[in-house]
């Protein structure tokens, strides 16, 4: 491929370096699916794929939007009863879930043909279970990729009568999310598939349906109704229908003479059918015209997705084919496809693929004849197209658009006027296109919020608090199951909780405000990172430490789920919290994130129902000192003080503990004021007096950090302030 445009790097800035969602389109052979890889390989990002279909999904390297997000196959209406409607109907497991709540970019390639009411029906999941009712799509960046002069959205008509009362089109452009923030519109521009720029021209010409006489007559001249295709084994027949397609292959493989030979795909796990990217049984004789379907990964590259060849050699477990420009004939060896499922890894909280099943096969499939929809995304250099009786607008620039050279296609009947119809909605939507110029200005602009965002984004207790609403509402619902201790427990964190976010709310205002003024935000920064830490410690701790007593197995395992979801959430906030100073960029506050482990939960409440339905055997009581007194649990900090009397330094102990130096911190902070650790051990007497002596006229710690340029840090000037009273 040659070197990258401009365009296509502003595209790439924009999905790294922002959170502005973004619609990459462009015509066929632009580039779309190597972004689409690029991205995969290199975001930095929390990524899931997602598209229409089975095999486009596949292709895509991820999964279906039905399956990702549970939606039923009925039409959506995007009314306040229809998304009620919606979450009643979808069964999310907890994995699924956690997924949704860590997702930062959703790719929904293909997106021509994703309806507007399904795309209505994804943002209204994403924002119940990422607890961000008030932005579209929760508050993820979304990235549709596709070609909207390709092929549209089925649509059948029973349905329509019903959606259209909400919808102006079908298409995703007029869904509720995107007409309330409309993604970014880029259009990659460099064609990579044709060169001739008369060819180009015309296929622009049909791509938006204003075809000059000069293109018609262009068009006619490659009429040829009596083309054999037996006679000319390197063209390949596209075809607007299945039954055409698998005649005309079956015709012409009955023609051979020799052996048939079958070859079967193995097929491990989790895989459906309708997914299969070939047909599980593959028949073929020597002579038979096939096409790869997957791209050679080897070196030298043999060949890629859409080359066609010539079966030259058969036997029972190997395939030989030969294309025109090869000297050498190619040994094809298995392709293994993947049906992969997304999850989040338990150590580091974020998102992983997980293989549910593999389908291994040769990849080639018979190659006399494919539909035009199957086509979508290959390269061809000859082509015999048949689009007499194509029944979407689109079909017939798909099928043009997949040939290299006006050369190297062949009609076999006249394309007609009408059958080149676009979509008006189509054209005034693409309309709105912005300019290169335009787009780097946006970048700019995009780029800075997206850092303040970041910012911002540590200190958002938005998730939490949904989190905690959900740990009240499984209480509120088996409220007969819980203990006393239990409930007080929950409405105590959900109002620790509440009163950390409204002041979290005011804070990014303020961070807002001197987000340009460098001095002002490190104070800002580093008041906010005492303040935080502290209280998120005293957080994590306490949902640790449930005095929760539930009657119920189930609930049990509930209630353990989702408090183990908000201590991870409160643990990561403090991990971010904790080391956001020194790391104010994009890069960094992806760097401290990747770094994050989340740290061990204990979880002791009891299943009492499950005790009395389970009865152990009587055993004799011991005494008190037969069994001897269970020791108390040691507090953290004091666990900490351990650690550091044996000679171990803070950054050691955070180490082992895996909590923030900062934490440490103030946990030997604690231990200065309770007298069991001298202060002098970590601040020099002069400074000692110092640093007392400023916050007596009322110096704030801020204030006295900033006085002593760098000499002593936060937590020395906490020490000495809390050594105050021993003196």
């Amino acid at each position: 491929m040659e070197p990258l445009t401009p365009i296509y790097e502003i595209a790439e800035e924009f999905s790294e370096n922002t959170s502005r969602s973004l619609f990459l389109t462009g015509k066929a052979g632009t580039g779309k699916t190597t972004f689409l890889r690029n991205l995969r390989r290199h975001t930095q990002k929390q990524i899931a794929v997602v598209a229409p279909t089975g095999v486009a999904a596949i292709n895509a390297g991820g999964v279906t939007i039905h399956s990702f997000f549970q939606l039923p196959f009925t039409p959506f209406v995007p009314t306040d009863a229809g998304r009620k409607n919606l979450i009643k109907k979808i069964k999310m497991t907890n994995v699924r879930r956690k997924v949704m709540q860590q997702l930062e970019i959703l790719v929904i390639d293909e997106i021509s043909m994703v309806r507007a009411d399904l795309l209505d029906a994804v943002d209204t999941v994403l924002r119940h279970f990422r607890y961000r009712n008030d932005v579209p799509f929760g508050g993820v960046q979304v990235i549709f990729i596709g070609d909207l002069y390709q092929l549209p959205p089925v649509v059948v008509a029973e349905e329509w009568e019903l959606i259209s009362q909400y919808y102006k089109s079908p298409f995703f452009f007029d869904s509720y999310a995107v007409q309330q923030q409309p993604p970014v519109y880029i259009e990659l521009d460099k064609i990579f598939r044709q060169s001739n720029a008369d060819f180009v021209q015309l296929l622009n010409e049909v791509r938006n349906n204003r075809l000059t006489d000069k293109g018609f007559r262009m068009l006619q001249s490659r009429y040829n109704p009596g083309f054999k295709l037996s006679e000319h084994p390197d063209f390949i027949f596209l075809t607007t229908h299945n039954a055409t397609a698998n005649r005309i292959n079956k015709e012409e493989m009955d023609k051979l003479p020799g052996k048939t030979f079958r070859y079967e795909a193995t097929i491990h796990g989790d895989f459906p059918e309708k997914m299969y990217p070939n047909d599980p049984v593959l028949e073929l004789k020597e002579g038979a015209k096939v096409m790869f379907i997957a791209n050679d990964n080897g070196f030298p590259r043999r060949y890629f997705n859409g080359r066609i060849g010539i079966v030259t050699h058969l036997d029972e477990s190997h395939i030989f084919v030969h294309c025109d420009d090869d000297e050498d004939e190619i040994s094809v060896s298995n392709e293994i496809w993947e049906n992969i499922h997304y999850g989040v890894n338990r150590e580091t909280g974020q998102i992983e693929e997980n293989e549910l099943g593999t389908y291994i096969h040769f990849p080639l499939r018979l190659a006399w004849a494919i539909t035009i929809h199957k086509s979508q995304g290959l390269t061809f250099d000859k082509a015999v197209i048949d689009a007499a009786y194509a029944f979407s607008s689109g079909q017939v620039y798909v099928a043009l658009s997949r040939c290299r050279s006006l050369e190297g296609i062949v009609l076999t009947s006249p394309i007609r006027r009408d059958s080149l119809a676009t979509e008006p909605s189509v054209v005034a939507y693409s309309q709105s296109k912005p300019s290169t110029a335009q787009l780097s200005s946006q970048l700019v602009e995009a780029k800075e919020q997206y850092e303040l965002k970041l910012i911002q984004s540590a200190f958002d207790f938005q998730f939490a608090k949904g989190q905690i609403a959900q740990l009240q509402s499984l209480i509120k619902k088996h409220t007969d199951v819980f203990n006393p201790e239990g409930i007080e427990h929950a409405q105590a964190l959900q109002k620790d909780i509440l009163e950390m976010q409204s002041i979290s709310e005011r804070f990014q205002n303020q961070l807002a405000g001197v987000f340009h003024d460098e001095v002002r935000l490190s104070e800002r920064l580093n008041a906010a990172t005492a303040y935080f830490t502290e209280r998120l410690d005293d957080l994590c701790e306490r949902c640790c430490h449930s005095p929760a007593a539930i009657f119920d197995l189930d609930v049990t395992k509930d209630y353990k789920e989702d408090l183990k979801t908000l201590f991870t959430e409160l643990s990561l906030k403090k991990h971010l919290i904790s080391n956001i100073c020194d790391n104010r960029t994009a890069e960094g506050y992806y760097r401290i994130k990747n770094r994050f482990r989340v740290p061990t939960f204990t979880f002791k409440a009891i299943d009492l129902f499950e005790k009395e339905e389970k009865p152990k055997k009587k055993r004799a009581r011991k005494t008190k000192e037969e069994k001897g007194e269970k020791e108390p649990k040691k507090p953290s900090y004091m666990l900490t003080l351990e650690l550091y009397q044996s000679g171990k330094s803070m950054e050691e102990i955070a180490e082992e503990r895996q909590l923030a130096v900062s934490t440490i911190g103030q946990h030997l902070t604690r231990c200065v004021g309770m007298k069991l650790l001298d202060i002098h051990e970590f601040v020099d007497d002069a400074l000692v007096l110092e640093i007392r002596k400023m916050a007596a006229a009322g110096g704030t710690v801020s204030d006295i950090f900033s006085a002593f340029e760098g000499n002593v840090d936060y937590i020395q000037i906490r020490m000495a302030l809390a050594g105050d009273s021993t003196e």
